[in-house]
């Protein structure tokens, strides 16, 4: 009996301690413990708070083991156990957050983000809830939010971006890490993303990234796609101005550790010139957008991690009617990554991606034709081995890339003297090394202030030669030991150093950082900008690597104000930086000649300063932004219509099924350079432009089906047209309609 008496006050002891859980929370970088840590049991309004040295305590009582239990913290990525979870190991590690200036963290990607990416430097990252509530169009569409970023949209439908007023072709276009940039001429259009299988947008601003090397001169674009299964299947149709007409399916499938996407989208528009009476002379424009997405976790003992398949094949036929220019252009993208544990090689990333580009250009002027056939493929294998020392990390990478180019440039002008190559095979073998060392700091407690050290260094070599030549027929063979020798034979050898700091505090409510950044970058002249070399004689002669040296100085602010009613966070961004040129790259286009030549123009430099501020309230049902840059540019014809101002303020408001939302956008004058015979060079200019975007969503759901009815109007002030075709400012309004299951 009394043996019984003992047993039945054990066990009544053992579940009265049951009824609460006590630990301790800590930072899981720094193992600095965490205070003023949210917790709470979801569903219920129970919970508790870390005290200064991280240890907390919260009443389970009356649930049962699968209830979940959230650990919030501003900082800190939100953190979900259950109780069976949390009894097993009380002790909580969270994640911190990554800050936008910190890392990007690529959906499904198991590396650490800290050394995942050379940074620190400006970083936006744009998730999926956000640009879904303002219904874009393309990828284009939202980039155009971006106070640093500038969205050129030619005649022919084609989105390109510039970043911090660099030029199109200084930009990275990146597709879940695999290259989409043409590897032609190195540019990518990005009206033909669709927004629908879209995670999240990562934005990385200045041209010091040692990881992504000579084609990120002045910033990178990431578009992750999602990489986990949302829905079963969805459909949505677009219609709107220009008689446009684009539908998009989106289907998903989900296997054990499998993930599979497979995205279609296609469409048309036509666009009919105000000063022509007939409804033929216009612009025609198709273009379709396929994909799939493939992703599998592998857990083995020797081989752990991810395993992905991306492809993407983009078409796009654009006709103009009035001026009898044509463009047909396929460009497909295949890559395959693995990132995780390999054997004995632990943590690496192995990458293999095939590029190729098929382009027929019909272009004219009223001096001629020139037909040009394209046809580029490139091979890429990468590699990237992590390895981590608790506060030291280091990350070293190789890359190797092969491509060639096949073309045909026919050409019927009458008063423009030609020379050079009618075609021929270009090839370039471009190799690269590059390593990042990080330093951090121990942070013996959440609340210190912690700082890192980076250091990147990275080498690249390229290769350039020439077969299979057919000269123009008015080209002189004596010049060839002349100006034309050096054309597509060339051997580049070029360094890129980075050295960088970053101050960053976490406390409860409040992250703070700041940082600095110093280097040096280069970018090899595209084989697009070799081939024009060839249009004019008096200035054939072989281009030279573009070089620059830059600093940015930046602060990132992030509040959760306790004082103020109905404001959930505060965040504040601002950089300054200053890049300066040597052999700048300038393109120039002749009078009455439809295709430009590239040159060198010395020496250049740019500086501005950016700013962007945030405000979530009510539980993020209104967001409001506002953002600003202001540049000062010394060579106006090394950076042909960019602004040198701009401001842009978005409204966002979320209420139950339905959302609205709105942007004013003011951007400066543009200036460009035409080059005019015995006159040289000419100013045009573009005026300032102000205008507003409005958008409205209606969430509408029936049992097991979701539907969205959406609007997005751009440019409601004003209805301005065309300039040469250089940028398009005229109003649209499109309505959308989806549903998916």
């Amino acid at each position: 009996m009394k043996r019984f008496l003992v047993l039945i006050i054990f066990i009544s002891e053992t579940m009265l301690w049951t009824q609460s859980v006590s630990g301790t929370v800590s930072d899981r970088v720094t193992q600095g413990s965490l205070s003023g840590v949210n917790i709470t049991i979801v569903g219920s309004d129970r919970g508790a708070s870390s005290s200064e040295n991280g240890t907390y305590e919260i009443d389970i009582s009356g649930f049962d083991i699968n209830q979940q239990i959230k650990f919030q913290h501003i900082g800190y990525d939100e953190l979900l156990l259950t109780i069976s979870e949390l009894t097993t190991s009380t002790d909580v590690k969270m994640n911190p957050r990554v800050l936008q200036f910190e890392a990007i963290e690529t959906a499904g990607a198991k590396r650490k983000a800290s050394i995942a990416k050379d940074l620190p430097q400006t970083v936006s990252i744009l998730q999926a809830e956000e640009f879904e509530l303002r219904a874009f169009v393309d990828a284009g569409d939202l980039l155009s939010t971006d106070q640093s970023i500038q969205v050129e949209e030619s005649l022919s439908g084609r989105k390109t971006i510039s970043i911090r007023g660099g030029n199109a072709d200084d930009v990275l276009v990146l597709y879940n890490g695999f290259r989409l940039n043409r590897p032609y001429d190195n540019v990518f259009d990005l009206s033909l993303v669709d927004m629908q299988n879209v995670e999240q947008v990562e934005i990385v601003k200045g041209g010091h990234s040692v990881l992504y090397g000579p084609d990120a001169f002045s910033g990178v674009v990431n578009i992750v796609p999602k990489n986990t299964k949302d829905k079963h299947i969805k459909f949505s149709q677009q219609i709107g101005s220009y008689d446009s007409g684009f539908w998009n399916a989106n289907g998903q499938l989900q296997v054990g550790n499998t993930f599979l996407s497979l995205n279609q989208k296609k469409g048309t528009y036509k666009r009919i010139f105000e000063e022509l009476e007939e409804d033929n002379n216009g612009l025609l424009s198709d273009l379709s957008h396929s994909a799939m997405d493939m992703n599998t976790v592998i857990n083995g003992d020797k081989i752990n991690g991810n395993l992905e398949f991306n492809f993407t094949r983009d078409k796009q036929t654009f006709e103009n009617t009035r001026d009898y220019n044509t463009i047909n252009s396929t460009n497909e993208l295949f890559g395959v990554q693995y990132s995780g544990v390999l054997g004995p090689l632990g943590e690496i990333e192995i990458t293999y991606a095939n590029h190729g580009l098929s382009e027929v250009q019909g272009l004219n002027s009223y001096t001629g034709m020139v037909s040009r056939n394209l046809d580029h493929s490139a091979q890429k294998v990468e590699t990237r081995k992590y390895i981590n020392l608790g506060f030291v990390e280091w990350m070293f990478g190789a890359q190797l890339e092969k491509s060639k180019l096949k073309f045909w440039d026919d050409r019927n002008l009458s008063n423009v003297y030609q020379v050079g190559l009618k075609g021929a095979n270009l090839n370039r073998d471009q190799a690269g090394f590059a390593t990042v060392l990080k330093l951090h700091s121990k942070g013996d407690k959440a609340g210190n202030w912690i700082t890192d050290l980076d250091v990147s260094f990275r080498q690249d070599k390229v290769s350039d030669h020439k077969s299979d030549l057919i000269f123009r027929k008015n080209h002189n063979s004596e010049n060839e030991n002349g100006s034309f020798l050096d054309f597509g034979e060339n051997e580049w050898n070029n360094k890129i150093f980075k050295i960088s700091t970053i101050a960053s505090k976490r406390s409860p409510g409040k992250t703070m950082a700041y940082w600095v950044t110093t280097g040096n970058n280069v970018k090899f002249p595209s084989l697009q900008q070799q081939i024009s070399l060839t249009d004019v004689d008096e200035i054939v002669k072989g281009l030279s690597p573009e070089k620059m040296k830059s600093l940015e100085i930046g602060v990132n602010l992030l509040s959760q104000p306790k004082n103020l009613s109905n404001i959930d966070v505060l965040e504040f961004q601002g950089s300054f930086f200053r890049n300066d040129y040597i052999n700048k790259m300038r393109v120039t286009y002749l009078l009455g000649m439809p295709v430009g030549f590239y040159e060198n123009v010395g020496h250049a430099n740019m500086m501005g300063i950016e700013g962007k501020m945030k405000m979530k309230t009510y539980g993020g049902k209104i967001i409001g932004e506002m953002g600003f840059s202001k540049y000062n540019v010394s060579d106006l014809s090394a950076f042909p219509f960019k602004s040198a101002f701009k401001i842009t303020t978005t409204m966002t408001a979320k209420w139950k099924f339905f959302s609205i939302g709105s942007r004013w956008f003011h951007e400066g004058e543009q200036v460009g350079m035409v080059h005019v015979p015995s006159k040289g060079f000419n100013e045009i200019e573009l005026p300032a432009f102000t205008n507003y975007d409005l958008f409205w969503t209606i969430q509408l759901n029936l049992g097991p089906f979701k539907g969205q009815l959406a609007y997005s109007g751009r440019n409601l002030k004003k209805n301005d047209t065309s300039l040469n075709g250089l940028l398009l400012r005229d109003t649209r309004k499109y309505f959308t309609f989806s549903t998916e299951l």
